[in-house]
């Protein structure tokens, strides 16, 4: 929006919660920022899709309307080998419309040809490319586990290896691996993520983690153009009026609970 001039926005996404809870907060975001109606697209497709072409045409024909317009995905899995195919097939590149995923990875890309798709991004808190001596390390254990140089990592690994290891140090910490007592210990707990900096466990059962956005690479790596500091996760967005006064805080006694309503005083759904 701020660096290409965007206008125009395709929310496209897999028929499950993760995409229509993502799409959902960022149609509010954009009228926030003025985004009409008519300048959001928004399409949702089945596990596994397989016939793109007459999606992407659509999005084709969405941005020939003369306002500059960019896909955000949150295709899932392996439907986004089609999806990403089909682009290169109907000539759209990054330069005529810019795809920034949230589901697309490392292992995702693997396996086939990327060269149409140089310059289209992602967004995740990870990326192999990343330059640190722990993500050295780990690169080289995965694959030396695997026994396969070309296996790629991708940030689900990381998460899980940060996650691990937070969970090991709160069970050290409570001396048990009783639910209730690790959970207690948690807070707080800090590990070196694989991007050189610190995850956090925060009251809310969330990490800090950093943001990082990349472009694919021929060879199906990403580039990182851009990555933040770390990041508090948070577990309610303000973009949506009806979260936009819930907070999630295990930690507090006065609270103890992921979904506290600001204004009722009281925690709403099913607590654990």
């Amino acid at each position: 929006m701020e660096e290409a001039g965007i206008k125009r926005w395709v929310l496209a996404g897999t028929d499950y919660v993760y995409p229509r809870t993502t799409n959902k907060i960022l149609e509010a975001y954009l009228k926030s920022k003025g985004v009409k109606d008519k300048d959001i697209l928004i399409n949702y497709t089945p596990f596994g899709h397989s016939d793109w072409q007459g999606i992407v045409s659509s999005i084709k024909k969405f941005g020939s309307a003369g306002k500059p317009t960019a896909v955000v995905s949150t295709i899932n899995g392996d439907a986004n080998v089609p999806f990403y195919k089909e682009l290169g097939n109907q000539g759209i590149s990054a330069e005529d419309i810019p795809v920034v995923a949230f589901s697309v990875g490392e292992e995702e890309l693997s396996g086939f040809d990327t060269a149409p798709l140089v310059g289209h991004l992602a967004a995740w808190n990870y990326f192999q490319s990343a330059e640190s001596d722990a993500n050295e390390e780990f690169i080289a254990k995965w694959k030396g586990f695997i026994k396969d140089e070309k296996r790629v990592t991708n940030d689900p690994m990381e998460a899980t290896y940060v996650g691990f290891k937070a969970w090991a140090k709160a069970v050290k910490k409570a001396g048990t691996v009783d639910v209730d007592k690790v959970r207690n210990a948690l807070y707080g707990i800090k590990v070196k993520n694989l991007t050189g900096g610190v995850a956090e466990v925060l009251p809310n059962h969330h990490f800090t983690k950093p943001v990082l956005i990349g472009e694919i690479q021929e060879d199906g790596q990403f580039e990182i153009v851009s990555q933040t500091t770390e990041v508090p996760g948070d577990a309610w967005t303000d973009h949506l009026p009806e979260s936009s006064k819930i907070i999630s805080n295990w930690q507090d006694p006065s609270i103890n609970c992921g979904n506290y309503n600001t204004k009722t005083k009281k925690c709403s759904g099913q607590n654990y």
